[in-house]
């Protein structure tokens, strides 16, 4: 199957929900989302030696045909870590070798959204063309929107 035309949007709400469902118990606690119009805003907090606020920015955008993520900023403990972002990134791609539809390249993830369609055995070409945020949603356009 192949995506002619199509035009989703995500909501906080949605984002909250997909989290909720896909972080690993005891990983990271008191997720909050929320879409801006610079990104995606991700506040929680982390277990460490003790527990750990954070906040992150996400500037979603789309890279030959999948979604990427790149991480704008980054905050802890109300100061911002610019020290830490390297380390931040490492563990998420530490995650993403366990993924085969998802990739780190800097401070950049990257996600083939066909594979994971795939993998929850839809096989389909999205032709994934943009990501858009607004407050409170995001709009994702695939096929050939003109």
């Amino acid at each position: 199957m192949e995506i002619q035309r199509l035009q989703a949007l995500l909501t906080d709400q949605d984002l909250n929900d997909l989290a909720r469902n896909q972080i690993p118990e005891g990983t990271v606690e008191d997720v909050d989302i929320r879409i801006l119009p610079e990104g995606v805003r991700v506040k929680g907090m982390y277990q460490m030696f003790v527990p750990v606020s954070f906040e992150t920015v996400w500037e979603p955008g789309v890279l030959d045909g999948k979604a990427t993520a790149r991480l704008a900023k980054f905050r802890t403990l109300g100061m911002p870590a610019n020290m830490l972002k390297s380390l931040i990134m490492n563990v998420i791609a530490d995650i993403a070798k366990k993924e085969p539809w998802l990739r780190v390249e800097g401070d950049t993830v990257i996600a083939d959204v066909d594979a994971v369609l795939k993998k929850q055995g839809l096989a389909v070409k999205t032709r994934l063309s943009a990501i858009r945020c607004q407050a409170g949603h995001m709009i994702i356009e695939a096929g050939d929107i003109r």
